[in-house]
């Protein structure tokens, strides 16, 4: 028996090839659909192993990177979209019910939609770092908290098309649909109020640049670095390790002092001798103690250095010292404040000048005392005494 390939259909290919070896149909549709399942899988690990790392090569010849970014973005969705078409076309082969073959179809439009949308979501990063990568060419660059919410807000603008679209698919007016939503808008919008003004205070923060993600920033609420700047809020870890999340609408209302931003950190204090220390000790003191702020090359000594007599005190004399230090790390900081501290005490302690502190003079009267003086008259004449 000779088959005629010619002029069949696929159901009569079936029958005459099941005919021709003497199998059941059953078996000849497994067999053909096993076939095609493992062919498809062979030529999958083709695709991925030949096509896509061509193309991976040629991108990497061009100067930019952000079409070998685009096809890296293509690898997996294309992947999955070939197994997809490879499992649709086995099941075809294997199961010829007309119901079900019309599930299968469009189960495979909707399979296609989704691997498209998941496509442009991937490839939406590389967008977005095309824009920041042409914005900071020029003089003005864009804050990453800015990036960071156009690329969510693209990659929102995408799902929301998605769904729109699967709605359309499964045969439902969209036009309907955003008509109804135009009837609730009020009461959305009620709902929403505060998303919404979480929303624009996002973008208030990243415009005025206020602080961006890794600032160590203080407010009324918290104190530590900033972790992320999203949509409704902005989150903080702060110095004892815990996450404080503050809604940007009050981020954006609220004094913000940003500490990463200091160009100098402040050192001031007093420290106070006895009031009997002789004068010319008291020169030599102060002296000493300028020469070493201004040699000390972890001293910004383009900003005022101070270290004078501050008057007298609680019976001391009191030294006022101020400078500033290059640094606005914390952790440096008090290292170079520990290194100039135990260099000003070692000049106390050359000078033989004790450092000694307000004197506080606490007085204690007895109960009868005290009872004697709220009892007492106070006569106008000792007033005017």
């Amino acid at each position: 028996m000779e088959l005629d390939f010619a002029n069949m259909s696929f159901e009569d290919f079936i029958i005459q090839l099941s005919s021709f070896f003497s199998l059941n149909t059953l078996l000849v549709r497994l067999i053909l659909a096993l076939g095609v399942f493992f062919a498809g899988l062979l030529l999958r690990h083709l695709f991925v192993k030949v096509i896509l790392r061509f193309f991976l090569y040629l991108t990497k010849k061009t100067k930019t990177s952000f079409d070998e970014l685009l096809v890296e973005a293509l690898e997996k969705p294309a992947k999955t979209l070939l197994l997809g078409l490879i499992v649709y076309l086995s099941l075809m082969i294997l199961l010829p019910v007309l119901i079900v073959q019309k599930f299968l179809n469009f189960s495979l439009r909707l399979f296609v939609l989704v691997v498209i949308f998941w496509f442009i979501y991937r490839a939406s990063d590389v967008f977005v770092n095309f824009i920041e990568h042409l914005a900071n060419k020029s003089e003005k660059k864009i804050s990453p908290a800015v990036i960071n919410l156009l690329g969510k807000t693209l990659k929102a603008l995408i799902i929301i098309f998605e769904v729109f679209s699967v709605i359309a698919l499964f045969g439902y007016d969209v036009s309907g649909i955003v008509a109804g939503l135009g009837i609730g808008g009020l009461a959305i919008s009620l709902a929403a109020k505060d998303a919404a003004a979480n929303f624009l205070g996002s973008i208030t923060v990243m415009v005025d640049k206020t602080y961006n993600v890794g600032d160590w920033i203080e407010t009324s609420s918290a104190e530590g670095i900033v972790e992320e700047i999203g949509f409704r809020s902005t989150k903080i870890r702060t110095f004892t390790n815990a996450v404080t999340s503050i809604p940007n609408s009050i981020m954006s209302n609220e004094p913000i002092t940003n500490w990463s931003r200091m160009g100098r950190r402040r050192v001031r204090y007093n420290l106070y001798i006895p009031i009997d220390t002789p004068a010319e000790k008291v020169r030599i003191l102060l002296s000493r103690i300028k020469d070493l702020i201004d040699n000390n090359e972890d001293v910004n000594h383009e900003a005022i250095k101070v270290a004078n007599m501050n008057g007298f005190e609680e019976g001391n004399i009191s030294i006022l010292i101020q400078y500033f230090t290059k640094t606005t790390s914390f952790f440096t900081y008090t290292q170079v404040n520990e290194k100039i501290y135990l260099d000003i005490l070692q000049i106390f302690n050359e000078l033989n000048i004790p450092i000694s502190a307000p004197i506080k003079r606490i007085y204690l009267e007895s109960r009868q005392n005290l009872q004697d003086m709220q009892n007492k008259e106070v006569k106008p004449e000792e007033i005017e005494n």
